[in-house]
């Protein structure tokens, strides 16, 4: 029998399985839940069907009166707008047709000319009929309406243009069809309880509710927004499941009306069935199979601890206590499963191999980090490694340390900065993160360290660290010495500019007199050469002779060469 052989674990679950009751418990639940979805099908079917009935039947009614007021504008009388005949028509038409309210002829100014009950100076220019009616000039349905002719009552209006032979309007019939008529075509007995038809204009204004709920649905108000908005934001019939205007759940059917198919809906017709009603039934099968799978359940975890402990619950346990060792870092345990036939020994063995594996990588992965630190610590540069948010420092190299002490876990601005409120300008994630959030180019930058007062140049960049989120590597060189040099050249500099400032020199074309030797300044004055050298050098005058004019000024005391006799 190789089919029960429990050294497998494949066949241990195999027999659990149809020790269990799982084919069961999968029946049992998709029968449920088939009849629940059928029950809502069913339910949707119903409700759709009868807002298509109801629907054709506004469509018959709306047939018939547009028939009527089209056979009525082309009368004799009618089109002669003659009052007393007209009104004796529409008492006539109202005797034969309970249905309406009542039957109006209005001028193009919107009075009431004829009127099948009993009016008096009545204007209809603001109802929505008589305008479109008048505009479009052919036979249009209005909205829920208090009628003003004869008895205020609610009703929904038609109208019809009463054209002249060149095919103008001359007068509009309205015909207003009395709510409560409704009930007469909808019969909601055989519906659930609690069930409604419903009836409302192109506003969503209910004309008809039935049966009727004055406090909670009235006719005349508007139907729950939600509930309003799915029905108006369709463009053909559909159905939802939610609340009415009563709270109850239902599933929700609806079917617009229209005039033609390319016309806006002037009518909505509504059915609905209360979900618990079409729910109710399914949800307690289910209730019942599920309360039957539990029971199936536990006797399947009965059978299986009794049965499997031996053959499946202890090797695993043993299993689970290696696994456990192998967590606290125990890698050198090894279990008594690994000599035995069957999975759970080759799954054992396979666990000693991973912890042998996990031995080699582990000896390699110290080695490669004594490597890491003896290189970081042979660095004269300052490296550590922080958090992007939280600028924690993960990690410092030695040389780092000797200036700093160990702050790793702290805050790097914080420990490695002296009076500093908050993080470096240009510790910002900006300068080393693409536009997408990745490591992006190294960003280099110098400051002066407030604590040791050294320069340093800095090497920022993102890297990805080893618990694989984005941290922040920088390596700081020490630049003082180029710094001091920068200064002491910067001084010299000065010092060689000031120098400069203190020499002038005369250049370029001096204007000078040819007869007097004046010299001409920058502002047009004729100045002295001795005086205009003397203003722009450094050079001091002592006057004196030259022979050539010492013969010529004073010739009586030098010789012939100019030169000053002795007397």
């Amino acid at each position: 029998m190789k089919f029960l052989h429990l050294d497998s674990i494949s066949n241990k679950l195999a027999l659990l399985i149809m020790l269990a009751v799982l084919p069961a418990m999968l029946i049992l639940l998709y029968a449920g839940l088939e009849q629940r979805r059928q029950s809502i099908e069913n339910a949707r079917q119903d409700v759709l069907m009868l807002t298509h009935t109801m629907a054709e039947t506004q469509n018959h009614i709306t047939r018939s009166t547009r028939q009527m007021l089209s056979l009525l504008s082309r009368l004799p009388a009618i089109q002669a707008l003659d009052p007393e005949a007209i009104t004796t028509i529409f008492k006539a038409v109202l005797e034969q047709n309970s249905n309406y309210n009542n039957i109006v002829l209005v001028d193009l100014s919107g009075e009431v000319l004829a009127s099948g009950r009993t009016f008096s100076g009545t204007s209809l220019a603001d109802r929505k009929h008589v305008r479109e009616a008048l505009e479009r000039k052919s036979f249009v349905a209005g909205e829920y309406i208090v009628t003003r002719v004869g008895t205020a009552n609610p009703a929904f209006a038609f109208a019809y243009p009463v054209l002249n032979t060149e095919g103008k309007p001359k007068a509009v019939l309205t015909a207003t069809f009395q709510l409560d008529v409704f009930s007469r075509f909808y019969d909601v007995s055989t519906l659930p309880e609690k069930s409604f038809i419903a009836v409302t204009d192109h506003q969503g204004i209910r004309l008809f509710y039935h049966p009727a709920q004055a406090k909670t649905n009235p006719v005349d108000s508007p139907v729950q927004a939600k509930n309003w908005k799915i029905a108006s934001d369709a463009q053909a019939p559909g159905m939802f499941i939610g609340k009415g205007s009563d709270g109850l759940r239902r599933i929700f059917a609806f079917e617009q009306v229209r005039l033609t198919p390319e016309d806006t809906p002037y009518l909505y017709v509504w059915a609905a069935i209360p979900e618990d009603y079409i729910l109710a039934p399914a949800n307690a099968a289910l209730a019942r199979n599920l309360l039957l799978m539990l029971l199936a359940m536990m006797l399947s975890l009965f059978i299986t601890r009794i049965f499997a402990k031996k053959t499946l619950i202890s090797p695993m346990q043993s299993l689970v206590t290696l696994t456990q060792k192998f967590a606290h870092g125990e890698l050198e345990s090894r279990g008594e499963m690994a000599a035995k036939p069957g999975e759970l020994g080759t799954l054992t063995k396979a666990f000693h191999d991973m912890a042998d594996s996990l031995i080699v990588s582990q000896r390699t992965l110290q080695a490669n980090e004594a490597r890491f630190r003896l290189l970081m610590d042979s660095l004269d540069e300052l490296v550590y490694v922080a958090d992007m948010n939280t600028y924690e420092i993960l990690f410092i190299n030695n040389h780092a340390k000797k200036q700093f002490g160990d702050v790793t876990g702290k805050i790097c601005w914080q420990s490695l900065q002296k009076g500093q409120s908050g993080p470096c300008p240009f510790c910002t994630n900006k300068y080393l993160l693409d536009g997408n959030g990745k490591p992006g180019e190294v960003y280099s930058w110098e400051f002066q360290n407030t604590i040791s007062g050294q320069w340093l140049y800095m090497h920022d960049r993102a890297i990805k660290w080893i618990d694989g989120r984005i941290v922040r590597l920088q390596v700081a060189t020490d630049i003082s010495d180029r710094k001091r040099t920068e200064e002491e050249r910067e001084q010299l500099i000065v010092q060689l500019r000031e120098a400069l400032t203190e020499v002038k020199n005369l250049s370029g074309l001096l204007p000078i007199c040819a007869s007097c030797k004046m010299i001409r300044d920058d502002k047009g004055y004729w100045n002295q050469i001795e005086l205009y050298i003397k203003n722009h050098s450094e050079a001091e005058f002592s006057h004196g002779i030259c022979p050539d004019c010492a013969k010529k000024l004073y010739p009586e005391f030098t010789d012939e060469k100019g030169n000053i006799k002795n007397v």
